[in-house]
């Protein structure tokens, strides 16, 4: 088994990261799709080897936190039973792929994208030129379902369109799409276009980085595909929704993705009872529970605790992002998901409110309309630009903050002057 790795890599289940409350176990799980069975012994796991805190990424993957030196070995071998654990710790960096998190169930896609996803894993981890691309290189599988892609971090996306094949696009590359892909060509043009990556050198090991050194239309042409324009669409979550006449599906959002492994076998336990089989994990901090009807779902729905979950889609914390902050995280000066409890509510209905421990903005790295990075016990605000930026304001106190938002959410709800 390796052993721990220093703070700055994406944590994997061979090569786990180092933070303040421990080392991080990553699990990714083909698909995101998780037996009910299985959902019960990652709780367990996280009781046993871990402090009973799991994170739900935004590659929707589960992350176990409070790992010691002691007991990763124990961990890293019941994974390996249940037969989530890579051959090596390369392969397992490369192994990011999002797929629509109802794949094999939405009547509303274009085809079942599973099998396409499991080889695309496949040879992701059996190809030992493309663990030169970074960690952080990352593909997207949608379906063409109704819950879209289109607003997920991706740098090759591949997208099913009416008529069976896919559409792909590159990050960076706008409304530039390329194709058509059909479903039995899509694991070698994703290895095409990730090896040209590889081949640009360090500086465009990112799919944004080559499109802005050769363009979309010359790694086109690498894959042997066509270059077009055509804007992408992305589709929300709601929380209760009905598949078909038989099936239902319940949204449930995890408040700032963290789920406690109590919480977690709760959930199963009550999914189990309503008639489930299996949880989703999606890219959007939130689990999908497929159930046999709209009755079994509301079932669902009225038993879980509402404190731990998001069940109303007015919740305020939908519209907060916040990393773990201290002490979990080293870099971190402030108890960031407290304070963005206490700040979520004064967060207007249509904007959105960015909680950081440090300038990295591992929650949300992008641009948010408001976001307050943590700096020596106080918090640095930026306007409409990632948490790296400039801020406008610098060593406010959480009631400066909140009065801040305060005053902003009342500038949003008056409108501009008669």
């Amino acid at each position: 088994m390796n052993a721990p790795a220093t703070r700055g890599w994406c944590p994997g289940a061979l090569r786990p990261m180092e933070s303040g409350d421990g080392l991080i176990v990553r699990l990714k799980l083909t698909g995101g799709i998780v037996p009910l069975a299985l959902a019960i012994q990652i709780a367990d796991w996280s009781r046993r080897f871990g402090n009973g805190e799991i994170d739900l990424t935004a590659r929707a993957n589960l992350q176990l936190r409070g790992v010691t030196t002691d007991s990763l070995p124990d961990l890293q071998r019941v994974i390996a039973d249940a037969g989530l654990l890579d051959e090596n710790s390369d392969g397992e960096a490369i192994r990011n792929v999002i797929a629509s998190p109802l794949a094999g169930l939405d009547p509303d896609a274009v085809f079942d994208i599973r099998p396409v996803v499991a080889a695309l894993e496949a040879r992701l981890t059996g190809d030992p030129k493309l663990y030169a691309l970074p960690a952080k290189f990352c593909f997207a599988v949608d379906d063409g379902g109704r819950f879209g892609l289109g607003d997920v971090r991706a740098d090759i996306r591949f997208e099913a369109v009416p008529g069976g094949n896919f559409a792909v696009r590159l990050d960076g590359a706008l409304d530039e799409v390329l194709g058509p892909c059909p479903p039995d060509a899509l694991v070698n043009v994703a290895v095409a276009l990730a090896k040209a990556c590889v081949d640009g050198g360090k500086s465009a090991r990112r799919m944004r980085n080559l499109v802005l050194s050769i363009g979309a239309e010359a790694i086109a042409r690498r894959a042997g595909l066509a270059c077009g324009r055509e804007p992408s669409l992305s589709k929300k979550i709601e929380v209760l929704q009905a598949l078909n006449d038989d099936n239902a599906i319940v949204a449930i959002g995890l408040p700032f993705g963290r789920i406690s492994a109590e919480n977690l076998k709760g959930l199963t336990k009550d999914a189990l009872r309503s008639g489930a089989k299996e949880i989703r994990l999606t890219p959007w901090r939130a689990l999908l529970v497929p159930l046999p009807s709209l009755e079994a779902a509301n079932q669902l729905i009225g038993g879980l605790p509402k404190d731990a979950f998001i069940l109303d889609p007015a919740d305020a914390r939908r519209r907060v992002a916040a990393c773990v902050g201290a002490p979990a995280c080293p870099n971190a000066t402030t108890a960031i998901r407290d304070d963005a409890g206490r700040l979520a509510s004064l967060v207007g209905e249509h904007s959105f409110l960015h909680v950081s421990g440090c300038a990295k903005g591992c929650a949300h790295p992008r641009a948010a309309p408001v976001t307050l990075v943590g700096r020596d016990g106080l918090y640095d605000l930026v306007r409409d630009r990632p948490p790296s930026d400039s801020p406008i304001l610098r060593g406010l106190t959480l009631d400066e903050a909140a009065a801040y938002l305060r005053q902003m959410a009342g500038t949003q709800t008056q409108g501009p002057a008669a």
